[in-house]
């Protein structure tokens, strides 16, 4: 039998608390009462952590035909991709039970966030939406398969996905013993979280709204053959219409670098909407959205297209209203243009001879704009989000 060491000083604190009087709510994974919980973490990188990270890695690779997005997710955290990251946590210390609050529009962000927090040894409370996901209950079955597995009681001991509902009293309880709490938008979610008292302790991240771009080079869109055509278009396809753009990487603003002929733009427009193009509903979306949009100004023309609407913006500004469909579109003269913008953008994806050159240019740019990414990239998963280096975040450096 492995043993899995505790932190010292940690240990003590955290279970200082009596979780078995910890509020009732629906335990969504493991199928178990609190008094199972053990809210003392594991050391980062912990071998049983990384053994884990490994099995599961492989079990959703296994799934691809059915939940591509958990494949993907498998992939990405292979040995090969995780290793690197783990090594980074020599000499850091976890900060013990981590309580996550994540959004209902991407499924898969309750697993990111707590397998950031895991790969730093914490413990972790998952508070998911009370809307179940088909994906998230895919992803349940399969965590439920591996904590089934004696070896990995480390991990599911120390693990909690729950549900409940907007129970203030709930997330006071949870906030108050908590070493880290993090808050995954929208804003009024965040500012209501807020409200609630942390430990003198704890410290909180958070992830507000954020709106992305596509920045697309015409000159250079043009000029690409069939074969280069349909690759970029297929990589902007995915990374636009996943999650109905709700996800916050999702370019809902195109920026033209230089007018594009009008037979570019309409193909580019149509083959990247297409697959919202024949959804009754979405059409719908996308009519009130727009209504919505435009009554608050700043459009100058309203073209629609089969799957999209474009509002042509005389300057460049985030859409309050999302969805279904629904982009803002700006042409940009030169770089210099682009450059001296007010951006707040965590995404941009880049359609153009030179992903190096453009990043180097937009992280010079006025504003701020977080990653930039070649297309299919915009939603892939990152250590880095909004920033902020999620493994570092759950943990702090021990001297």
């Amino acid at each position: 039998m492995q043993r899995h060491l505790l932190i010292d000083g940690l240990a003590g604190a955290a279970m200082g608390d009596d979780w078995t009087l910890a509020p009732e709510v629906t335990m969504a994974l493991p199928e178990s009462s609190w008094a199972a919980f053990e809210p003392a973490p594991l050391p980062c990188a912990a071998p049983v952590i990384i053994s884990f990270l490994a099995a599961l890695s492989a079990r959703l690779q296994q799934v691809g035909r059915d939940w591509p997005d958990l494949a993907a997710f498998g992939f990405w955290l292979r040995q090969r991709n995780q290793a690197p990251q783990a090594a980074r946590m020599a000499g850091r210390a976890p900060l013990g039970v981590v309580f996550h609050l994540v959004p209902s529009n991407v499924p898969t962000v309750a697993f990111y966030s707590w397998l950031m927090a895991l790969l730093a040894g914490n413990a972790s409370v998952v508070r998911l939406s009370s809307r179940q996901d088909p994906e998230q209950e895919a992803m349940l079955r399969i965590l439920a398969e591996l904590f089934a597995d004696p070896g990995w009681q480390a991990i599911a001991q120390r693990t909690r996905f729950i549900r409940y509902g907007h129970d203030e009293t709930i997330t006071g309880w949870l906030s108050a013993r908590c070493a880290l709490r993090i808050i995954w938008g929208g804003d009024e979610t965040i500012r209501a979280v807020r409200a609630i008292p942390l430990a003198p302790h704890a410290q909180e991240v958070v992830f507000p709204d954020r709106r992305s771009l596509a920045l697309i080079d015409s000159r250079w869109l043009s000029g690409l053959d069939e074969h280069g055509w349909q690759r970029a278009l297929q990589g902007l396809r995915l990374d636009c219409t996943r999650f109905n753009q709700l996800a916050c990487a999702s370019p809902t603003t195109l920026v033209w670098l230089g007018s594009p002929p009008p037979a570019v733009r309409q193909r580019l427009l149509e083959e990247t909407f297409a697959p919202f193009a024949g959804d009754p509903r979405l059409a719908m979306e996308r009519l009130v959205q727009c209504q919505m949009n435009v009554a608050g100004g700043g459009t100058d023309a309203l073209t629609r297209l089969a799957g999209v609407t474009v509002l042509t913006q005389p300057t460049p500004s985030a859409l309050q209203h999302i969805g279904g469909g629904t982009v803002a579109e700006w042409v940009a003269d030169n770089w210099e243009a682009v450059q001296t913008q007010p951006w707040s953008m965590q995404t941009s994806v880049y359609l153009g001879e030179s992903l190096s050159t453009a990043r180097e240019r937009l992280t010079a740019a006025r504003g701020r704009i977080d990653r930039v990414v070649a297309p299919g990239q915009a939603l892939a998963f990152d250590w880095f989000w909004d920033g902020i280096e999620l493994p570092m975040a759950c943990s702090r450096m021990v001297r």
